[in-house]
């Protein structure tokens, strides 16, 4: 398929490698019975990743439904995570025969997609999708919108993205939404409620009380309201909590008015909608944290792009299908 390699090889040395360090995977081929070097493996990685992800952009965008979640209520929730990305120095290699280079921190965008039952859950055996990208916003919102359009969210109940309040990712939500050709009165917006509650923590913390025991109390009744009642009742008692001149509660309430349209809790619970964006947190930590972020770890970009793209497939219960449809590509 790839470096003169078979299929066979090939799905089990990227299935490796996508799991643990070249080192490890090579420990484990070789106690699995397959002769192979390092070198090698990163040649059939590294070649089948950039096929990957090729096939992925030329079908960014396509129109074609291959699972319908027509009729299913959808959440989609967006984060990113951390990776030190490598570039080589100019001019010739070291006396060692290596490159010079410097490492930077680049944050990877990921998306998850998954169906939610009758009591606001994952669904066990509903369409689940997940992928990420370097590329920054606006690649994600490509990446967003053309697997919404192959799931055929079109045609969800409803839709309902969930996120920790980032601008990068609600000032974009109206363009995913108009490329995936979903009607916007189907399209909720939930700010996590986790981070809802750490912002309130901060006012709590910066706000002066007689004692430790009241600020509690005010705590506890805050959060309280902010998940039972309406969002302008809410925001009205939390008016209450402004101190001229005290920043951080400045800032905090400007966060709560800024998403005002994304906390309806009372509302999601009675409906039976997620309030967390616990699935796609889940996700950074599987996918980036415990395999493309590490101490010592440095990626050339489109190498990290690659493994972030496959690994996402992997993680999220796909990879049979996704390289089924890299063999039948190649084929083709």
């Amino acid at each position: 398929m790839v470096a003169n390699a078979s299929p066979a090889l090939c799905e089990d040395v990227v299935i490796e490698v996508l799991r643990e360090s070249y080192e490890e995977a090579h420990e484990a081929l070789i106690r699995a019975g397959i002769e192979i070097s390092i070198k090698r493996m990163r040649t059939i990685t590294n070649a089948l990743g950039r096929r990957s992800v090729e096939l992925r952009d030329a079908n960014k965008d396509g129109n074609k439904i291959e699972e319908s979640c027509a009729g299913q209520i959808i959440a989609v929730a967006v984060d990113g995570g951390r990776t030190l990305i490598r570039t080589n120095s100019k001019g010739r290699p070291l006396a060692s025969g290596y490159h010079g280079f410097s490492a930077d921190w680049r944050e990877p965008k990921l998306f998850t997609i998954y169906e939610v039952d009758e009591k606001g859950r994952k669904r066990k055996k509903g369409v689940v999708r997940c992928d990420g990208t370097f590329g920054g916003p606006d690649a994600l919102v490509e990446l967003l919108a053309a697997e919404l359009r192959r799931i055929d969210a079109a045609n969800a109940i409803r839709v309902i993205f969930l996120g920790d309040g980032a601008r990068w990712i609600w000032n974009r939500i109206d363009d995913i939404v108009e490329k995936a050709q979903i009607a916007p009165d189907r399209v909720l917006h939930c700010l996590d409620y986790y981070h809802a509650v750490e912002h309130l923590a901060k006012i709590a913390e910066a706000k002066s009380f007689p004692s430790q025991k009241e600020r509690d109390k005010w705590l506890a009744k805050m959060k309280k309201m902010l998940k039972t009642s309406t969002p302008q009742a809410f925001l009205d008692e939390l008016q209450e909590a402004k101190c001229r001149g005290n920043h951080t509660i400045k800032c905090e309430l400007n966060y709560f008015h800024k998403n005002s349209n994304a906390i309806s809790y009372a509302e999601f619970t009675e409906n039976n909608l997620p309030i967390g964006s616990g699935a796609i947190e889940s996700a950074v930590r599987r996918v980036v944290n415990l395999r493309i972020k590490g101490a010592g770890t440095f990626w050339h970009l489109e190498n990290a792009e690659a493994i972030l793209h496959m690994r996402c497939q992997l993680k999220s219960g796909n990879w049979n299908k996704f390289y089924e449809d890299l063999l039948n590509s190649q084929a083709a």
